[in-house]
């Protein structure tokens, strides 16, 4: 018999609705609440993909992204699940592959306990992700790196304790090479830069660090040199999409019960259009439901074939949130403040995961029209 995701996180369930959904500031409060962050290490949240010799519970990005569906569609809130989701994509797809034993053994308990939070910094002001105008580097002096650069819109940087440094350590044939470093908010040289101040996806925050002759030493470069951006950057950006594609699941599932709830309270709910409306709705979810989990399994077990899978929930996750707005102001549903919070989050991300999705679907496309698949 398969276990749901709601069998194996009723736990989580139960977490979002006491914990988050009680909160009516969360969509409105400028400070982190590390009140919540800390009763979900106490709960076992951040043990979630991050194996038992290291203090976790174990899994990957299949329970990564069944997790995040379950808190958002109880919780109603998808910030605080980007914060957490995004801290386990790290544990569980960066330093688990790529750390040595020291380092895992240095950094993974930490995070298993929600002691230590970490960011990923690739994205430069005004370059984004682009590896071509990529600027930071990282330049060999005997047994240590001098790091320099600005890193920006970084998931949680206001709050971390550790940094995935991406930085250009060679090129050759015209072409950058990138390695990835541990660095530390309490490193020489490494400034941590204002908070952004985003009208979306609160309470989860986003900032930059600046490095200015940063010294790190050699054992704090994270796999191999010159590897980083295909090795660890693109897969990580895989396993984001795949993650945050159940955290908007359950959005969506969340959505789609205020809509039914609301339809019932006023009686309209026996109406058949609007039944077949709902059921029209309810299959589009089960079918992204059902994306999510078989892209998950797939990059957990190392096959390359999630991209379809990725750019097929995008355009289901857009036909949905179009029919049940339809829905909404046909049926004159009125929605709660969270409702449209939830809503504008879910397209915010979707908006920001567009440019990426292009690029890769223009990269299959490539393949398929060259003959490469």
């Amino acid at each position: 018999m398969t276990t749901t995701p709601e069998q194996s996180y009723s736990w989580i369930s139960r977490f979002a609705i006491e914990h988050v959904t009680s909160r009516t500031d969360l969509q409105t409060i400028q400070e982190f609440p590390h009140d919540i962050w800390q009763k979900m290490g106490e709960a076992g949240f951040f043990k979630i993909g991050i194996a038992p010799q290291y203090g976790g519970s174990g899994g990957g990005l299949t329970q990564l992204a069944g997790a995040g569906e379950v808190f958002v569609r109880s919780g109603y809130n998808m910030g605080i699940a980007l914060a957490w989701l995004y801290q386990q994509i790290i544990a569980n797809r960066v330093i688990s592959v790529y750390g040595n034993d020291k380092q895992r053994r240095q950094y993974l308990p930490l995070m298993a306990e929600g002691k230590l939070i970490a960011s990923f910094a690739v994205s430069e002001p005004k370059h984004g992700a682009r590896p071509k105008l990529l600027t930071s580097t990282a330049v060999s002096e005997g047994n240590h790196y001098i790091l320099n650069g600005e890193k920006t819109y970084l998931t949680n940087a206001p709050i971390a304790g550790l940094f995935i440094v991406i930085a250009i350590t060679g090129e050759a044939e015209q072409q950058k090479k990138f390695s990835a470093f541990l660095v530390s908010d309490k490193d020489d040289g490494v400034v941590i830069k204002l908070r952004l101040k985003f009208d979306f996806l609160k309470p989860a925050l986003h900032g930059g660090i600046k490095l200015n002759d940063c010294r790190v030493p050699a054992s704090a470069m994270l796999g191999e040199k010159d590897t980083a951006y295909p090795n660890i950057v693109l897969p990580f950006s895989d396993a984001e999409n795949i993650v945050l594609m159940g955290a908007v699941a359950g959005g969506m599932g969340a959505e789609l019960m205020d809509l039914i709830v609301e339809s019932d309270r006023r009686n309209i709910h026996k109406d058949r259009v609007l039944q077949s409306e709902v059921g029209a709705l309810d299959s589009l979810l089960e079918t992204m439901r059902a994306i999510v989990r078989e892209a998950a399994k797939k990059m957990d077990d190392n096959d390359n074939a999630a991209l379809p899978l990725i750019v097929t929930f995008k355009e289901l996750a857009a036909g949905f949130q179009a029919k049940i707005t339809a829905a909404i102001s046909k049926w004159e549903i009125k929605t709660r403040e969270r409702y449209n919070v939830l809503q504008t989050d879910i397209n915010v991300l979707g908006a920001l995961q567009e440019k990426t999705l292009r690029d890769k679907q223009a990269k299959l496309g490539d393949e398929l029209l060259h003959g490469a698949r």
